[in-house]
């Protein structure tokens, strides 16, 4: 009759076991005597060596360097040199800005400079002639002073003359006066007694007498002309006086003179100094038309096309408006990982760094803790850690998703197996260890495992012989056949 639908799961369970009966008998032998035959093990010797205890975080690939460069000044996008993808160098030209009223700020900007050299120029030359003018001043008041002392000298030497004829007058009038006296005496003698008075004696006395009188008069005369020789250099000392003194005003004047001409070219000099400074500006905001890369590296993204107008890059503006290119440079790259409260305090620069990546499997990178940040974000309660690594095919790319290891702590000289020879049973550790021809478990303690080699701590002599199990599943006791490895 036939199956119904209950019986059929029964009927194929009979089936398989009457098609697979031939094949346990072939694989262990009659029921009652045969045993599975042993699989072969390679087994190593505990070394001793350093172990790093590695976190695992997610991380972010990164670029080593990156800038989105903006218009500093308005315009026209005149020529665009790049676009996504291509790789740059630094100093290349990436695009080109036409700012036409720039071009004109800048030649009036040039003007107004040659304009105030002009007027400084002329202001030096007006403190030139001031200080000839204060120079020639200063020459008028000393040759006044000179004629003054001259004066001074003449009018001193006509007083001493005329002192010393007065001086003279006295002694002059005085042998006057005796002259005079001995003629009228002779004159006498000779009238009463001529025979002892000689006319020659009498001819003698006149002479005498006249040169007396002569003597007076040039005496007078001297100093009559003395007296108008001192008036004269009175007058002449006073004329001098005077003219030093219209010298001095006139060289106050001329100095007040090249004061003012010295403020002035100052002022002058002032203007050529701003509207210098304005042509600078004005240059270096025309330099700002042409966009430069700053560091090697690769466009990334390009924000505008020929003829777009880009506005001027403010505070106030809105930045992502006036972007035109971003750039980055990727040969070496920043694998940022934020690392937990609990593990912050373990990092330090030069620690061993893995790097696994999704889009990349089977592939890992290694390098060194570069940097961090030494504080924690308050809202993540993380820091944030960065190693570089070199990335000269530009394997790695910026926003890669990565699994990060780092190895925060790191135990020196310790015994050390390698990781496929650890069977874990929940939180018990075991190893398997040849032992004339058998696998017996025993129960180890283990410290690190940086996933290539496992440190034990105890349990273990350094002599033993460890099954590297890998995938194979073994059982205490069993018969293996050992096969040395490293």
């Amino acid at each position: 009759m036939p199956l119904t639908r209950p019986m059929r799961p029964v009927c194929l369970l009979l089936n398989f076991a009457l098609l697979t009966a031939p094949l346990a008998h072939a694989q262990y032998g009659p029921a009652g005597g045969a045993t599975p035959a042993a699989p072969t093990v390679r087994v190593a010797t505990p070394t001793r060596g350093d172990v790093h205890r590695f976190v695992a975080q997610p991380g972010t690939v990164r670029p080593l360097q990156q800038a989105t460069l903006y218009a500093k000044v308005p315009g026209y996008i005149r020529a665009i040199k790049v676009d996504k993808g291509d790789a740059v160098k630094p100093g290349q030209l990436l695009a080109e800005l036409d700012a036409p009223e720039l071009e004109a700020d800048l030649l009036r900007a040039r003007g107004e400079v040659t304009k105030a050299r002009s007027d400084a120029a002329r202001a030096q030359a007006d403190i030139a002639k001031a200080q000839a003018d204060v120079a020639r001043s200063q020459a008028d008041i000393a040759h006044a002073s000179a004629l003054a002392h001259k004066a001074e000298a003449e009018l001193f030497a006509a007083k001493a003359t005329a002192a010393r004829a007065q001086a003279e007058l006295p002694k002059a009038q005085a042998e006057l006066e005796l002259a005079t006296l001995d003629h009228t005496r002779l004159l006498e003698g000779r009238r009463k007694a001529p025979d002892l008075v000689v006319p020659a004696q009498v001819d003698a006395a006149k002479a005498k007498l006249d040169t007396a009188r002569a003597q007076i008069g040039v005496l007078k005369a001297a100093a009559e002309a003395a007296g108008a020789d001192a008036e004269a250099a009175k007058a002449r000392r006073a004329a001098a006086q005077a003219s030093v003194k219209a010298a001095a005003a006139q060289a106050e004047a001329t100095q007040a003179s090249l004061e003012a001409a010295r403020a002035v070219a100052g002022a002058a000099q002032a203007t050529v100094t701003v509207a210098e400074a304005n042509v600078k500006r004005t240059e270096s905001l025309a330099d700002f038309t042409r966009l430069t890369a700053p560091f090697e590296g690769v466009v990334t993204a390009r924000f505008v096309d020929l003829g777009a107008f880009v506005p001027a890059a403010t505070s106030g503006n809105a930045a992502q408006n006036a972007a035109v290119v971003t750039l980055m440079n990727f040969n070496t790259v920043r694998v940022q990982v934020p690392m937990t409260e609990l593990e912050a305090a373990f990092v330090a620069k030069g620690q061993p760094v893995k790097v696994a990546l999704d889009g990349l499997p089977g592939k890992i990178f290694e390098g060194t803790v570069t940097r961090y940040s030494g504080a924690l974000d308050e809202a993540t309660r993380t820091m944030l850690v960065e190693a570089e690594l070199p990335n000269p095919g530009h394997t790695l790319r910026p926003g890669m998703y990565a699994t990060v290891r780092v190895g925060v702590e790191k135990h020196t000289n310790v015994m050390l197996v390698p990781s496929e020879a650890l069977v874990m049973e929940k939180t018990a550790a075991f190893l398997f260890l040849a032992d004339g021809g058998k696998a017996k478990k025993t129960p180890v303690k283990i410290g690190f495992n940086d996933g290539a080699k496992v440190e034990v701590v105890s349990g273990l002599a350094e002599t033993a012989k460890v099954i590297l199990v890998g995938k194979l599943a073994l059982t205490d006791g069993q018969a293996v056949n050992v096969q040395e490895g490293k």
